[in-house]
């Protein structure tokens, strides 16, 4: 199948799978694959759990990559790996299984696009030539499955914005690293254009989109977590960030995700045509 498009919109993970915070997903890969493509979407995501879920089940490699290709859908992102950043050995060992089991899954089914973050916390980010030589690192790895990396920015983790995603980004000098900007992660942030303008448009490789509430109910991450609003039913100015990304002539696909409490309970055909519609209606008024 051709690569997706900026005209292409993608159900991540978090918004189908059905799974709150800390949850495996409650449907299998070819159920949420099926209702992604009666919803309209182009592609999907998937967690580095799915792969094993889906193999201590009973599936192949070939079943796996089935599941999605009898879908006419494309799997265009996998996630999502921690630990590289850190000091910690532990955290480090821990990031590398999630990383071996997205790589199965990548050699299994094909996909564009790995994405990565970090979890110290804000102002606790190892020295930047560290953390710079362990993405360069993780970029090589990825690279050998045919992979680009996304760096995506939490405004309360280590790498809090785009200005410094793309730094370690840009020093790594990796051909297929990257910027994700998810427009929680964003607007909770700095919120700024400038940051998002200083990166090469090739260099950004993932767009996720998703709305909130005007104020931060708890910290920053459980907000995150658990209160996420589909596209077009909160406070973001998501129009004016389509205008700015169409503007620098971004050209991934649009990923929407939605990590809700409440979209978690939605029964999973609702969950799916509820957020293709709202993501399609604020694509439509941004680039009418």
């Amino acid at each position: 199948m051709p690569p997706l498009t900026s005209s292409d919109v993608v159900a991540s993970w978090w918004t189908i799978a059905g799974a709150a915070s800390g949850s495996q997903a409650r449907w299998s890969i070819a159920e949420r694959a099926a209702a992604a493509a009666r919803a309209g979407f182009a592609g999907i995501g998937l967690r580095n759990d799915d792969y094993t879920i889906a193999r201590e089940s009973g599936l192949s490699d070939a079943d796996i990559a089935a599941s999605i290709r009898d879908s006419g859908l494309v799997l265009d992102e996998i996630e999502f790996v921690t630990g590289w950043s850190s000091d910690d050995p532990a955290q480090q060992e821990r990031g590398r299984r999630i990383e071996a089991d997205l790589y199965a899954l990548a050699d299994a089914v094909g996909v564009r696009q790995l994405n990565v973050g970090c979890i110290e916390p804000l102002g606790s980010l190892p020295p930047l030539e560290a953390v710079v030589q362990r993405f360069a690192a993780l970029c090589e790895r990825a690279a050998t499955h045919g992979l680009q990396v996304a760096l995506e920015f939490m405004p309360w983790t280590g790498i809090p914005g785009a200005a410094l995603a793309w730094e370690i980004v840009r020093q790594a000098g990796a051909p297929n690293g990257g910027v994700l900007v998810d427009t929680w992660h964003y607007f909770r942030g700095a919120a700024d254009p400038s940051q998002l303008r200083a990166i090469p448009v090739d260099r950004i490789l993932g767009i996720q989109i998703n709305d909130a509430g005007r104020e931060v109910i708890g910290s920053l991450r459980d907000d995150s977590l658990h209160r996420r609003r589909l596209p077009g039913e909160g406070s973001f100015d998501l129009q004016g960030f389509v205008r700015l990304i169409d503007e620098l002539g971004v050209a991934a696909p649009i990923a929407i995700e939605v990590i809700s409490d409440e979209q978690s309970a939605l029964p999973l055909d609702e969950a799916a045509r509820r957020a293709f519609e709202t993501t399609t209606a604020v694509l439509s008024r941004a680039r009418s």
